[in-house]
């Protein structure tokens, strides 16, 4: 057996493409967006809630007609051959080993300042890899309802907050005037940050009954999110002035305080503690799923994609993924792994793998409606690529270096063969 056994239905598919997205930003960039641009903040969300449309669309189409693990390996490997599906499997790779434990720690940073039990900063990320990597030993099913529950858990948090918090003080009006271009870039590049994941999603695809359902699943996780991101935002409009220095810090708390009082800190405790749970429980079952796919495609070695016969679990390449994770973690509290560095590195990642995605959907699509599409995608993935500055630039640089690499190792055997030939 070589497929992953299709068992995921459509609402459970939704409830882990909601878990994959929502991370460590919600906790933050809504409140640091509103310190940057007070009222005026709603603005760039706006803007990358509308922009990212047409991304996503393209890897719903894709995940429908080409469900597989590799996800945008898989993509990009029909649509431009073998050495551009190798490099950006190994940059998907590179972007969920550094971006997993990034969010792991800092949820174990915002739990050991909520409970003030700071031995949590690292025992915390530590519980939470090991944990999801049990979670995903066991199946996408165990999985799968762990994050169900775990999501119906911080939305309704979420939505109990926001109205007690709206109705204690008012609902804000939002601010009306345009802010400079240079805050608005910085914090539009920011927020993207908060709708990436869609292209982590696809990693599981293959394990879906009905291939068909995915638009729809995609639809259904980008309302819910935007309707979350909104509730955070205004609740936070409601709560604070844009001038209070916590909204760098713990925006969460702030709105949790404001409605609940005094109980406001265990709440954002179990908000931050879910949110990170299902972010990783999910992450690191569609990691798991991209290595086996990479390795069964020959892209990494062989035995990451042996499988465990009575459920066609892919047992091996979810323990390699566990521990590699959890060293990763470790290492950067040695200081060895800057912090900073695994956030950098995965959010631009993530976006390239967001214009490679629609890349090959431009080249397997055909139609006036797929080309009016990838030009809508061209244009975003530009626009926020300048903006972003070198960062961004350096990522698309990573990429187009791992390209070249993948192509030179293609053709040395092509080319040793004619010597010998010869």
């Amino acid at each position: 057996m070589t497929d992953l056994r299709k068992a995921t239905g459509g609402t459970v598919g939704t409830f882990m493409a909601l878990s994959t997205i929502l991370g460590s930003g919600m906790m933050i960039l809504p409140g640091t967006s509103y310190h940057e641009l007070a009222r005026a903040a709603w603005m760039p969300w706006a803007v990358a809630a509308v922009s990212v449309v047409p991304l996503l669309y393209c890897y719903a189409w894709l995940g429908r007609h080409h469900p597989s693990a590799s996800g945008v390996a898989h993509y990009s490997e029909v649509a431009f051959g073998p050495s551009v599906g190798r490099a950006s499997g190994l940059l998907a790779v590179g972007a969920l080993l550094t971006g997993i434990p990034a969010t792991a720690i800092t949820g174990g940073r915002y739990v050991a300042e909520f409970s003030g039990a700071g031995y949590l900063a690292w025992l915390f990320p530590l519980v939470v890899l090991v944990g999801a990597t049990l979670v995903a030993a066991l199946g996408a099913n165990v999985s799968g309802r762990l994050q169900v529950a775990l999501i119906l858990a911080l939305f309704a948090l979420v939505l109990a907050m926001t109205v007690l918090a709206l109705g204690r003080h008012g609902v804000p009006a939002p601010g009306t005037a345009l802010p400079g271009f240079g805050a608005f870039g910085a914090v539009l590049t920011a927020v993207y940050v908060a709708f990436t994941g869609w292209e982590t999603v696809a990693f599981t695809f293959e394990e879906h009954r009905r291939p068909d359902l995915i638009p729809r699943i995609f639809a259904a996780s980008y309302v819910i999110v935007v309707v979350l991101y909104g509730l955070l935002l205004f609740g936070l409009f409601a709560s604070a002035g844009a001038d209070d220095p916590a909204l760098d810090q713990a925006p969460l708390l702030i709105t949790a305080e404001a409605a609940f009082g005094a109980l406001g800190r265990p709440i954002t405790l179990l908000l931050v503690a879910a949110t990170i749970t299902a972010n990783v429980v999910a992450s690191v079952l569609a990691l798991s799923r991209l290595v086996f796919g990479m390795a069964r495609g020959g892209h990494l070695p062989r035995g990451l994609s042996r499988m465990r016969e009575r459920d066609g679990n892919p047992v091996v390449a979810v323990f390699a993924v566990g521990t590699v994770l959890t060293l990763i973690a470790l290492l950067q509290w040695t200081g060895l792994v800057p912090f900073a560095w695994l956030f950098i590195l995965s959010g631009g990642i993530y976006f390239v793998l967001y214009g490679i995605g629609a890349a090959s959907y431009g080249r397997l699509a055909t139609g006036a409606g797929a080309r009016a599409v990838t030009v809508l995608c061209a244009v975003t993935v530009l626009a926020v690529t300048l903006v972003a500055g070198p960062p961004m630039w350096l990522c698309w640089a990573v990429f187009a270096v791992v390209c070249l690499g993948m192509l030179a190792l293609s053709r040395r055997p092509a080319a040793m063969l004619r010597e010998r030939v010869r």
